[in-house]
């Protein structure tokens, strides 16, 4: 055992076998560690959805007792059940003695209980719980049956009880009376500190390493201790000639020049338990990531490839991970949830050889586990005793540039996410500029990627923004002060949304052509426009062309004119009508009619009607369909008859339209 306390900001406490560390401690002056303190607190408040009560004990944060946690010594009221509310038990406001069973991790607070309970070298002394017990770690049954026969044998006052530490193992009866004097002494202490004065109050701390280390570690197998720094010294000299008189143990005090760590070549195996990967010895590796619910082991075979076939490999680099596990474990003062991620192994018996190397490895930890099986999926379930914080949480401190994430934003997110708020800001018309100041990296490339943003919004919105360079600042860090404007200005206006391509725009012009070709040529007439009638008299007379014929047809499409009676009580439209169609053929070509209406109007009845049957209000569209129809029924053989296949090809195409 290997103690150096030449620095009063640190104090580090080794084992060493060999050359190889096995257990190391570290006790940090500024750490804050409280497990096993025993505090007089307040109770702050009273949850009853939690069924626990809150203690400002004068830490930073309130700590966190449930109800399995008081014990009917700390009732302020008798309860109607032997299953009591918290809220009927205790009382706000008023003082309870608590012990730190979990120092506080991260965002959580500590964990509290009013089950108190001081360790001594071979005893642990539980003054409101009258059992009798061994500890956990002696797993041996006839080792058990002696300890607690120690254990029955032991004078104890009325509602106290005690536990033998596995160090009582060979001890004599006057020894452990001799360490129960002690703790009980030191119980009387603190019920007197605890009836004297109010508020908040620390009553037994254990936070001295080296008695901490000297009791928990200091056995029949550890053959030196050697201490750098006199008072340190004379602390163990003290404790061991108490505790362990007749101890083989030989205490040195080291007063080399070279450092006592540096002496055994530790300082290098001490910085590689802060790392994430730890390397096995051949060519595989573990890699280590702790999250706030678990901590996750991941084993890789790396370069580990000398086994004649696969199976082996993975056989022996998860026996060589098995054990560096658990070593990690000490080392660090990992607690919890521990999930392992062996190198699947399809041999069942290689599983449970993977399983046993770990449990026996987990042996010599003070700490109490319980180890799972492998599942199918190589996930292995380890749950070990959180004693106190693992160390990286003692040692560290939270990156202030990342905030413990490890990794950053991009410059690109951080000030797209700057122009977003600045819009959403002056949107608002409240503010008239913003001043930002940011990291410099930041800072340049705001200014030189987004310039054109920057003074469209300043344009825009009628604002001011400076961007400015603060050498103090963190890259997640950034000071945002608004301007507000004295008097708001009116929302801007919409912007008008761009022309962007609509799914009606595939339809083109000569689309629609083709389409008014096709109802032509259904109702008789040629691709070019003309019927077989026109086409006829267009060879006769030579000067109408079908180009005029199509404008014809065209031009019959547009709306129709409103009949106006004349003078003399006829129809101006239907006399306009005529002249025009008396003109058009002076001159050679027929004059413009609106479509037919054959399509609509069915029946020979109807065909067969006096063109003087109609209504006043019709135009020429009437009469020279009714002619069209006629004059195409009379070519095909049936005059006065439309055809019915064409008309109903005609109706579904103007439903399709529609």
């Amino acid at each position: 055992m290997l103690i150096n306390a030449q620095r009063p900001e640190e104090l580090r406490v080794a084992i060493v076998q060999g050359n190889t560390l096995e257990n190391y401690k570290v006790d940090v002056a500024e750490a804050g560690l409280t497990r096993g303190n025993i505090y007089r607190g307040v109770i702050a408040s009273i949850q009853p959805s939690l069924n626990a009560a809150f203690i400002d004990y004068g830490a930073e944060r309130h700590g966190f007792l449930a109800i399995q946690d008081v014990v009917p010594d700390a009732y302020y009221k008798q309860p109607h059940s032997s299953h009591p509310r918290i809220e009927e038990v205790l009382e706000k406001g008023k003082p309870i003695v608590i012990q730190v069973e979990k120092d506080p991790i991260g965002t959580k607070g500590a964990a509290l209980t009013t089950s108190l309970s001081i360790a001594g070298r071979y005893l642990v002394l539980t003054p409101f719980e009258d059992t009798r017990g061994v500890s956990r770690k002696v797993e041996d049954e006839d080792t058990r049956k002696k300890l607690k026969a120690l254990a029955n044998g032991l004078d104890l006052p009325d509602g106290c009880g005690v536990i033998l530490r596995t160090n009582a193992l060979g001890q004599t009866k006057i020894t452990l009376n001799r360490d129960l004097s002690a703790l009980l002494r030191l119980w009387k202490r603190v019920q007197t500190a605890a009836m004297q004065g109010k508020g908040t109050r620390l009553l037994y701390t254990d936070q001295d390493l080296i008695l901490q280390a000297l009791r928990d570690y200091l056995d029949s197998s550890i053959e030196e201790v050697l201490v750098d720094d006199d008072e340190a010294f004379e602390k163990a000299r003290a404790y061991i000639q108490a505790f362990m008189p007749r101890s083989k143990t030989q205490l040195i005090r080291y007063s080399e020049r070279i450092p006592l760590f540096s002496r055994y070549d530790l300082e290098t195996q001490i910085d590689r338990i802060y790392e994430r990967r730890v390397d096995l010895p051949s060519g595989g590796s573990i890699v280590i990531d702790a999250t706030e619910a678990l901590t996750a082991i991941d084993v890789n075979s790396g370069r580990s490839t000398r086994a004649a076939t696969q199976e082996e490999t993975a056989l022996n680099t998860n026996v060589e991970a098995a054990a560096e596990v658990a070593r990690q474990l000490r080392l660090r003062d990992i607690g919890g949830l521990v999930v392992v991620d062996f190198i699947d192994m399809r041999a069942s018996k290689n599983q449970r050889k993977v399983e046993k190397v770990l449990k026996d490895a987990m042996k010599v930890d003070k700490a109490r586990s319980t180890v799972g099986r492998i599942s199918p999926n190589g996930l292995l379930e380890i749950n070990r005793q959180r004693i106190q914080q693992a160390l990286q949480l003692r040692t560290h401190r939270p990156c202030p540039t990342c905030n413990g994430v490890g990794r950053l934003a991009s410059e690109e997110m951080v000030c797209l996410s700057l122009l977003r708020r600045i819009e959403a800001r002056a949107a608002t018309g409240s503010i008239q500029g913003v001043r930002i100041g940011l990291h410099p990296e930041l800072a340049d490339a705001l200014q030189n990627h987004y310039r054109r943003e920057l003074a469209d919004i300043e344009s825009e919105f009628q604002i001011e923004v400076e961007i400015a360079a603060t050498a103090g600042l963190h890259r997640p860090d950034e000071k945002i002060e608004w301007q507000r404007r004295e008097k708001p200005l009116p929302p801007p206006k919409s912007k008008q949304p761009a022309i962007t391509f609509q799914p009606w725009d595939l339809a083109s012009m000569e689309d629609e052509d083709d389409e008014e070709e096709e109802d032509f040529e259904e109702e008789g007439e040629e691709p070019g426009g003309r019927s077989a009638e026109a086409a006829g008299e267009a060879g006769d007379a030579g000067d109408a062309g079908p180009g005029k014929r199509r404008r014809r047809r065209r031009g019959g499409r547009k709306r129709k004119k409103k009949a106006v009676p004349g003078e003399n009580g006829g129809n101006i439209a239907h006399e306009s009508a005529h002249e025009g169609a008396h003109e058009g053929a002076h001159e050679g070509e027929r004059p413009r009619s609106e479509p037919s209406l054959a399509p609509v109007l069915e029946g020979p009845e109807f065909m067969e009607a006096p063109a003087d049957s109609f209504d006043d209000e019709g135009d020429e569209e009437g009469e020279e369909d009714l002619e069209e129809g006629a004059e195409a029924a009379g070519a095909e053989g049936e005059p006065g008859k439309p055809e019915a296949g064409g008309v109903k090809r005609r109706r579904r195409r103007r439903r399709r339209r529609k």
